[in-house]
């Protein structure tokens, strides 16, 4: 293998995201450069990976899924919910209520339930005699609903949500309901015989994977992967059985995806009112039809996609909408922020941060007290609100792997990493903002046998994940090669230090741009290998799709003037427009979306 040398990625104004200084992006480059002297080493790994669990049946895994079987692994795909679909599983069934205020990343998605110490496995418990709302809790704990609502939309146009072997009818909207979407992951499962009606016996559905750990040989020696899984089974209305078992593997892929551990800011006072009232303070991951705040008035918290858009479905059924919106430190996310504040209604009532909630009164079971209504808020700018029936908190979700504890330390700040001589693996998460330690964002640099996929935000994710998944097979099958531990870690080092240094909410971000920088990257760098250790060529994606995407993108926002909040972008636009001959302006607004989309 060629030596690889760093590389940073100047995104210029032909293909940038127009950002005031150009984005660097470090990636490893193929092509030796005049210093080169000799090969270099590639990691090697410590055991032959032929078995592989992929934890998530959204789309993601499913695309990963089919590339590992298409290339000869043995493969199983663990699915917590009923049925694929990840996050576009849409059901009138809530999640649990979130916790006020947040707990441990370890603990945030779910507290994995193991079975009791020093028994054999497999073991089996069952639950009978009980209320269905007890039924009903324990499923909802296991299958965890999705945070998505019965009016939802895609944020993309079809062109954009699509895998390139199961394209749209040319009759379906260019935006998607959350139906249509359910629907077409739904079928792509089907498509490759792994939809939950077809038995597939590699797929276990209702599945959640508990803990992955080390597994060792006979001598001693690290040898892959076990995972300990727990099987939810309804067995009646007032009963249900839990099963643990083990499978081995030798490497694991995390497709959980991004959107399952609620984010909720420490308010003070806040924790009070939710332990008061858990039914009427919740989380946007439990919003699902407007007809539930008829003629109320609701507080939103939060000014990116779910709480502008939540705000605006409610507005027209609610008594009155107020929106809670905190300054984004970041200009360039400010600037997103602006793009969906443009699309809320004008009765909705557009507020500042909240500081505090005033603490409530003493309440009795016969008190006949308004409940919040005689509550206040104060506001950042000394403004008191109260009158409130229900608050809602659409302020996102933080990254969690429960199964994988060993890697988490909520102890360490943005700016601090593990010392050496500690002689412990670096963690992948902290507080939940962000994923570390992370190759490409596709490999785990400590244990590159753990690979995640689609872990970005402000990414195509049903495109990306292609990219991804290859990437990963190839790498695992031999047919690519990864740089050595110490050039992985030296490239991720650079990527910290040019974020400025220090870990924090924007490191996963990548937007269109740098989206398309990666692709370019993955596609040449597997393309190059397979010439030189066999394998396939994969094809890029088709750059069609961004004439009708820029498009789209626009009429979305049509109160949003990129002339007049420019604050963000200081980059001069060539006369005639840039790329793909859509003009400047569009350019940006496209730009500034793709940052902000899954800004939930």
């Amino acid at each position: 293998m060629h030596l690889i040398p760093l590389f940073i990625l100047l995104l210029s104004s032909t293909a940038s995201a127009f950002h005031q200084h150009p984005l660097r992006y470090e990636i490893p480059y193929s092509n030796a450069d005049s210093n080169n002297k000799g090969p270099s080493e590639s990691y090697q790994f410590k055991w032959p990976i032929r078995k592989v669990a992929i934890i998530g049946a959204g789309a993601g895994g499913l695309v990963t899924y089919r590339e590992f079987s298409r290339m000869g692994y043995q493969v199983r795909m663990f699915e917590r919910d009923s049925v694929p679909g990840g996050n576009w599983h849409y059901t009138d069934e809530v999640p649990l209520n979130a916790p006020f205020p947040n707990i441990d990343p370890s603990e945030a998605d779910f507290r994995p339930h193991l079975p009791p110490a020093h028994v054999a496995l497999p073991y089996e418990e069952e639950f009978a005699e009980l209320e269905p709302s007890a039924v009903s809790e324990a499923r909802r704990a296991h299958r965890a609903p999705k945070p998505i609502w019965h009016s939802l939309t895609s944020t993309a146009p079809k062109q954009n949500q699509e895998l390139r072997e199961l394209p749209w009818p040319s009759h379906t909207p260019l935006t998607l309901t959350q139906n249509h979407l359910q629907r077409y992951v739904r079928t792509f499962a089907s498509l490759h015989e792994i939809n939950s009606n077809d038995d597939n016996p590699n797929v276990s559905y209702n599945t959640r994977v508990e803990r992955v750990e080390k597994r060792y040989d006979s001598d001693g020696k690290e040898a892959g992967w076990s995972l300990i899984l727990r099987k939810f089974i309804e067995t009646g209305p007032n009963a249900y059985k839990i099963q643990w078992w083990k499978e081995d593997f030798d490497a694991i892929i995390v497709a959980s995806g991004r959107f399952s551990a609620p984010n909720l800011p420490r308010i003070p006072g806040l924790a009070q009112w939710a332990q008061l009232y858990p039914h009427l303070i919740t989380h946007s991951r439990q919003y699902r039809r407007p007809e539930e705040f008829a003629n109320q008035t609701v507080l939103v918290v939060g000014g990116s996609v779910s709480g502008t858009e939540i705000a605006e479905d409610i507005s027209a059924k609610a008594k009155k909408v107020f929106l809670s919106v905190r300054p984004h430190e970041d200009s360039v996310f400010r600037e997103t922020r602006n793009m969906y504040l443009s699309r809320v209604p004008r009765n909705v009532s557009i507020v500042p941060e909240i500081r505090f909630f005033h603490p409530l009164g003493p309440t009795s079971p016969t008190d006949s007290s308004p409940r919040i209504q005689s509550g206040e808020i104060e506001l950042m700018n000394g403004t008191i609100l109260r009158g409130f029936n229900r608050i809602i908190f659409a302020t996102g979700f933080r990254y969690a792997f429960p199964f994988l504890p060993q890697y988490h330390n909520a102890s360490l700040r943005p700016n601090e990493t593990i010392p050496i001589s500690d002689r412990r693996p670096q963690p992948l998460v902290t507080d939940g903002t962000h994923i570390r330690s992370l190759h490409l964002d596709l490999f785990y640099i400590e244990e590159p046998t753990i690979g995640f996929i689609n872990m970005n935000l402000g990414i195509e994710s049903f495109m990306y994940s292609e990219f991804a998944a290859s990437a990963i097979a190839k790498v695992w099958k031999g047919e690519a090669k990864l740089p050595s531990t110490k050039e992985m870690w030296d490239m991720h080092w650079r990527r910290v230090a040019e974020a400025g240094g220090a870990y924090g909410g924007q490191f996963m971000y990548l937007g269109s741009a740098k989206e398309a920088a990666m692709v370019r990257y993955i596609v040449g760098w597997l393309n190059e290998d397979a010439v030189k250790y066999g394998g396939h060529q994969i094809d890029p994606p088709s750059e069609d799709r961004h004439q009708v995407f820029m498009v789209w993108v626009v009429a979305q926002f049509p109160d949003y003037n990129v002339k007049s909040n420019q604050s963000a972008f200081g980059l001069s636009v060539p006369k005639g427009g840039l790329e793909h001959g859509i003009v400047g302006d569009q350019q940006k607004t496209f730009e500034l979306w793709s940052l902000g989309r899954d800004d939930w």
